[in-house]
């Protein structure tokens, strides 16, 4: 079952007892744990602490580090898919929460001044003697296209070389320098698609998606631009970074303009690039802020009208259940009187049938007499005893 913390109390815990004790307090592996405080830049004790610490020894314990650009501060250990999203909870954990807004122990400022000193400098150079790995897949792929064009007498089109123009070689010139300053700083790039229109890093727990092309391309607007080129390129490129919570998908932009090229400001975008994760994290944790104090509303509102609608349906079975009553009560008092008329009936025959000149049997009169006072008593709620239901509710159908 995986353990949910906060990266300040995985670092209290870890500093409090030995890995191994805490692995089995939790029912984990003291390596998944150490994996988890790596991942998230938790220092932990080094060798020989606790023995020094038994011992009476001086020993020193590291600070806990500030979280890095798109890093959460909240972490899963012992979860099956490192992935899993952190921000997950069940209804009845929204419940129990008390929202609150996010707090940043850091302005996004000193994030950028600190993002834009460990990148350093970067430069997008002439030419590319120790391409990038992932360039120097693509290169290879090239490579391997004009090869079959070369060898083979009839090509389709799609197996022609994608980075022999003047543009698409700058672009790939452009992208060997970001690759390299962002792995360089801890990122890591990747690039899908045989023409690498897809391209994307990872930063800590956060993806950033973004785009380098002609400026007349469409960039992020739908999935075909990935796969639909340019119909009139114009020669100048432009890089974008995507992001999903804008209209327009694009959070930021750089273009080339008249003797200004994008390569100047190719610094700035590496900066941006990973920063652009720390900003994807914070607007994450102030949507999630937002969806808990919106989504226990709801529960709390869903809760009231269940509720109110149980309320509702118990006083419409309670109104059904008098309207029971009342019904077998007047049912009970019209057999009453049905039972007294049967009695007065047989009362006035048996003195009809004494009067009369030419009178009935003795035997058949009194045989039906004991008939019919019998019907009546069958009848009669009071004899019978029924009367006695109407003192309690009847049973819900």
């Amino acid at each position: 079952m995986p353990h949910r913390f906060s990266r300040k109390e995985l670092y209290d815990l870890v500093w409090s007892e030995p890995m191994k004790t805490l692995a089995a307090c939790y029912k984990i592996s003291d390596s998944g744990l150490s994996k988890a405080c790596r991942r998230y830049a938790i220092p932990v004790p080094e060798r020989g602490y606790w023995a020094k610490l038994r011992a009476g020894k001086r020993v020193h314990q590291r600070p806990l580090p500030p979280r890095g650009p798109g890093m959460c501060d909240e972490l899963l250990v012992g979860a099956r898919n490192n992935w899993a999203h952190h921000y997950v909870h069940s209804n009845e954990e929204i419940l129990a929460l008390t929202p609150s807004p996010p707090v940043f122990e850091r302005d996004i400022e000193n994030v950028i001044t600190e993002v834009r000193k460990g990148v350093g400098r970067v430069t997008v150079p002439k030419t590319m003697p120790r391409p990038h790995r992932l360039i120097a897949q693509l290169l290879e792929a090239d490579e391997e296209r004009r090869e079959k064009v070369a060898r083979e007498r009839f090509v389709f089109s799609w197996d022609h070389p994608k980075f022999d123009s003047p543009f698409e070689r700058r672009r790939l010139r452009f992208l060997n320098a970001i690759f390299t300053a962002l792995e360089r700083y801890g990122a890591k790039p990747w690039v899908r698609g045989k023409e690498a229109r897809d391209l994307g890093m990872r930063v800590n727990d956060q993806n950033v998606t973004f785009g380098v092309d002609d400026t007349n391309a469409r960039i992020f607007q739908d999935r075909s631009y990935y796969y639909e080129p340019c119909r009139k390129p114009s020669g100048r490129m432009r890089v974008a970074i995507a992001s999903w919570r804008s209209s327009n998908r694009i959070r930021q932009s750089w273009e080339d303009t008249k003797g200004t090229p994008v390569e100047t400001a190719v610094a700035d975008i590496v900066v941006e690039l990973i920063v652009s994760a720390e900003r994807q994290y914070r607007e994450g944790a102030e949507h999630w802020y937002e969806y808990q104090v919106r989504r226990k509303a709801e529960l709390i509102e869903e809760a009231r009208c269940r509720k109110e609608e149980g309320e509702r349906k118990e006083r419409e079975r309670l109104a059904r259940l008098e309207q029971q009553r009342i019904e077998r009560l007047l049912a009970d008092a019209a057999a009453l009187r049905q039972a007294r008329d049967i009695r007065a009936y047989v009362r006035e025959v048996k003195s009809l049938c004494a009067a009369a000149s030419q009178a009935t049997s003795d035997d058949e009169v009194r045989a039906w007499e004991l008939w019919a006072l019998a019907q009546a008593d069958r009848i009669d709620p009071v004899a019978s005893g029924k009367f006695r239901e109407s003192l309690t509710d009847p049973a819900e159908p």
